[in-house]
């Protein structure tokens, strides 16, 4: 398909259509871009600009998925709860492309958010308007043996990004280290529009952090998942807790869901990518100077979850 039919083009072509419009109130947009997405395809002059090779290989490690929740094994012979191929469905020459095309979907969305910043530049609004960049979610694409999300939550899905942009109040290639969560978007998002917070708004705004302010903020982050898209049977529900460098992720079972229960952990100041699951050790992987509670913790995990 050629660029110009392409939804993501068309998503700008709106986005860039609502930007020059004349208006006196202020405005919320939301442009909603499909890619990058399975099937993986993007307009050949995107895929002409990746270099294949120059990708590097899948993050994984021989016996990998021996060491994980059972539930890995499975989301690696077929995606999306058994309805939609698995990395196991594919040659390596395969996932290489898959993954070419994949970056060259992101340098097609590079492409367009850059026609739409330009054309809010153009409009004289830019230095007033925050534009808030993020993803609801990544892709394993190859990485732990597997292809597309699901109830994992490895960094390849629930680390996405967040950028934000406001000339007015940020400076520019600031960059915050805080845990923050997608959770916080709603709060931050009414507060830039000079509203109140809201009932049931249960997040942070984000504005004080980027604006460079010394403020108190939560040292954890947490995801879950149950159920989500394509149910599976059993139900699967995992939930995920990221404090400093400790990334604990919990395969939860019986009264939660019918699957058997087990979990994660990775110390991802050594192990960024997450292939030493330390779940199952038999001494807890904390500083126990640091931490003098962490043994009647670590036993009381395994001894509910393990």
């Amino acid at each position: 398909m050629k660029h110009p039919w392409y939804y993501s083009h068309w998503v700008a072509e709106r986005a860039i259509d609502f930007i020059e419009t004349d208006r006196t109130e202020p405005f919320f947009l939301m442009a909603n871009f499909f890619d990058p997405h399975h099937s993986f395809g993007a307009p050949q002059e995107f895929r002409d600009m990746i270099d294949a090779d120059a990708i590097p290989e899948p993050n994984t490690k021989v016996g990998e998925l021996d060491e994980k929740p059972a539930a890995h094994h499975a989301y690696s012979a077929k995606s999306y709860g058994g309805t939609a191929p698995g990395f196991q469905d594919y040659t390596s020459e395969e996932i290489k492309e898959i993954r070419a095309q994949y970056w060259a979907m992101n340098a097609l969305i590079d492409y367009e958010i850059g026609r739409i910043l330009a054309a809010l530049d153009a409009s004289g609004q830019a230095k007033n308007t925050l534009v808030v960049f993020t993803s609801d979610h990544g892709e394993m694409l190859g990485n732990h043996q597997q292809l597309l999300k699901g109830p994992q939550l490895y960094d390849d899905l629930a680390r996405v990004p967040l950028i934000m942009r406001w000339p007015d109040r940020f400076q520019p290639e600031t960059e915050v280290a805080e845990l923050v969560q997608w959770i916080d978007l709603p709060a931050t998002l009414l507060q830039a529009a000079g509203c109140a917070t809201g009932n049931g708004v249960q997040g942070r705004s984000l504005l004080p952090l980027a604006s460079g302010d010394n403020v108190a903020w939560r040292s954890w982050a947490i995801c879950e998942y149950r159920d989500s898209g394509f149910a599976c049977d059993p139900q699967i529900m995992t939930t995920m807790l990221r404090q400093g460098d400790w990334k604990l992720i919990i395969w939860h079972g019986e009264p939660a869901c019918g699957s058997t229960r087990d979990g994660e952990l990775y110390d991802l100041a050594r192990d960024p990518g997450e292939l030493q699951n330390l779940f199952h050790d038999p001494l807890p992987p904390f500083n126990l100077a640091r931490h003098p509670r962490a043994w009647g913790f670590w036993h009381n995990l395994r001894g509910i979850v393990g």
